[in-house]
């Protein structure tokens, strides 16, 4: 059970360090154009984000159930 919490607690702190590092204002200094693209962006990670979260957790029950 400590694995499924040490996924998820890895995952929502990646989460939110990328909404973190997206939205601060040395990335739009350097990357204007970002600030153009972040609906988009942050729409893709958080899918991607999802997608690894729901996986590891279907491998750990796989697992478990072994």
């Amino acid at each position: 059970m400590w694995m499924y919490a040490l996924v998820i607690g890895v995952a929502v702190l990646a989460l939110i360090t990328t909404f973190l590092v997206g939205f601060s204002a040395e990335n739009k200094k350097k990357n204007p154009n970002y600030e153009k693209k972040t609906k988009s962006n942050i729409t893709r990670l958080t899918s991607i984000y999802a997608v690894t979260i729901i996986l590891a957790i279907v491998a750990f029950v796989a697992v478990s159930l072994n």
